[in-house]
């Protein structure tokens, strides 16, 4: 899911998560609202008292559970590497005991125009049904790039830096750039010839290249 990273060839830190991308590969397709409840949509927030009550009646004629919300905040207000901010609403069925690992729970997605986001604009919500997946296991909460490395040629061998690679993945740790700081001995160049950004990790006896990774990955 090379499409899901917005890559910035003049500084390895800089490359981001495309938010839209993102979406798809973890969450799918939106569901198809009623056009009364989209219409709604256009002028009220997701959880507001013209729009939630019409969602939770949607939720139960489609699964026969009640639903209620479970988490909301804005993506800005995270540490995360996305391209744009939003507004995400959780809804599950309220004998949920934890919605991270629950199917069928409801996700609405309210897409921010961009500046300051007290002040943006947003889009009208998305709503996306994880019917057979939990969203603990899509990615979708997961908001910073990995990395991956690899020899710069073929007759080095890769296993020596299978243990680095394994610490630059977002199940390792909340802030991965961090951890590949930690093994770099110098910072990355950007090498069009070999479309990866080339570097040396301390203790590894030859080059390697570098790239970051979407979290769906």
């Amino acid at each position: 899911m090379i499409d899901a990273i917005n890559l910035d060839t003049s500084c390895l830190d800089g490359s981001t998560i495309n938010l839209e991308a993102h979406l798809k590969e973890t969450l799918g397709e939106p569901i198809k609202l009623l056009e009364c409840i989209e219409n709604l949509l256009e002028d009220n927030w997701a959880n507001s008292e013209e729009v939630e009550p019409r969602l939770s009646s949607l939720f139960e004629l489609i699964t026969g559970c009640e639903y209620k919300e479970v988490w909301r905040d804005n993506t800005y207000n995270q540490e995360n590497d996305l391209d744009s901010f939003a507004v995400i609403t959780v809804y599950a069925d309220i004998n949920c005991p934890d919605w991270c690992w629950r199917r069928d729970v409801f996700v609405a997605v309210e897409i921010g125009s961009g500046g300051d986001p007290r002040y943006s604009s947003y889009s009208p919500a998305r709503i996306y049904r994880l019917e057979d997946d939990c969203i603990g296991d899509t990615g979708f909460l997961e908001w910073r790039l990995g990395y991956w490395c690899e020899p710069i040629c073929d007759r080095y061998d890769e296993t020596l830096i299978d243990s680095i690679n394994d610490r630059l993945g977002c199940g390792y740790s909340s802030y991965p750039y961090g951890e590949l700081e930690s093994f770099l001995e110098a910072k990355p160049i950007w090498s069009e010839s070999r479309k990866a950004f080339v570097g040396r990790l301390e203790g590894v006896p030859f080059p390697v290249k570098i790239l970051p990774q979407p979290p769906a990955d």
